[in-house]
């Protein structure tokens, strides 16, 4: 959504962000965890595509801290199937003896400043993982002195990498929003893990999911579509059953980076490894791509990705 420019020369305190020539809304709403269409609301922009240089935009929710800000309702409003035309705390585990090395499962002490998601980090393991090992519900609540098994080859903790590249990651490259927030950071293995599965770049995988949005799971857009890859149901539902054959949840954070995985896969696969098209295909749906074309707004939406890819992943 090309405009007449944003620049972030704001201040968080301010919450407001004068435009400049250059920039793109998507690109100002992305840098600050809202979406497009909230973005758009709180300054009574009726066309994304036409704002004027020198408007001061209103960002909303920047009052909050990062961590607790609104979460936006969808960046995107898709991506479509490939026939669409367009694309708490639990009870200490149980803990047999040798579990500690026994090949089935290591338990950690959780100490004073930890979080599930700095645990799960820690050992390789998603949040997801580790809450259903422990029969935890609510991922933000865990005890000082709780013992949790952690699933895994029954070695201790690997030595952990330096705090400015967790799993190889420059941290120091990431968005600050990002960078803020401890159970976002904490899917940093699963985008790894599914990248390498389906031999996609890991970088262009965080970039587009961080685009549509903000690697949240629970965002849904007004159309409906779901998670950290911005899913169609339709879509999800393919992938799962035709593509992995493999029931899937888009809703949980690991199983829908799985899945967005997965459908680059497939559209790299159908468009010659040719990044910028398989990222029209994502968002516009390959099957418009190729009967119409690219529109100007995907157009904009795959620079997007690609200067996000750049800059920050």
């Amino acid at each position: 959504m090309t405009v007449a420019g944003i620049a972030l020369a704001g201040t968080a305190g301010t919450g407001s962000h004068s435009l400049r020539p250059g920039d793109t809304l998507s690109q100002v709403a992305a840098n600050h965890g809202v979406s497009v269409a909230e973005l758009a609301e709180a300054n009574g922009i009726k066309d994304p595509n036409r704002v004027p240089a020198g408007m001061e935009l209103k960002i909303p929710g920047r009052a909050e801290k990062p961590a607790e800000a609104k979460r936006p309702k969808g960046a995107r409003d898709r991506a479509k199937a490939p026939d669409a035309g367009a694309g708490g705390t639990g009870g200490d585990p149980v803990a047999r003896p040798g579990d500690a090395g026994s090949g089935e499962a290591r338990v950690h002490t959780v100490a004073p400043g930890d979080s599930l998601s700095a645990i799960a980090a820690r050992y390789g393991v998603t949040v997801r993982t580790l809450a259903e090992a422990n029969g935890i519900s609510d991922v933000h609540r865990i005890v000082v002195g709780q013992r949790l098994a952690v699933p895994g080859t029954g070695v201790g903790p690997a030595d952990p990498p330096p705090p400015d590249r967790p799993g190889g990651v420059d941290v120091s490259r990431l968005p600050a929003l990002l960078r803020s927030s401890p159970e976002r950071m904490a899917l940093i293995p699963s985008f790894q893990r599914w990248a390498e599965a389906s031999k996609v770049p890991t970088d262009l995988l965080m970039a587009t999911t961080w685009l549509e949005s903000g690697w949240q799971d629970d965002v849904v857009s007004s159309a409906g579509a779901v998670g950290v890859g911005q899913l169609m149901p339709d879509t999800a539902k393919w992938i799962s059953q035709t593509l992995l054959r493999t029931p899937l949840n888009p809703k949980d954070a690991d199983d829908n980076i799985r899945m967005s995985a997965a459908f680059l896969r497939w559209l790299l696969d159908r468009t010659g490894g040719d990044h910028a098209t398989a990222l029209a295909g994502y968002y516009q749906g390959l099957g418009a791509v190729q009967s119409v074309g690219v529109f100007p707004s995907t157009r904009v939406y795959v620079a997007d990705v690609l200067a996000f890819r750049d800059r920050y992943f």
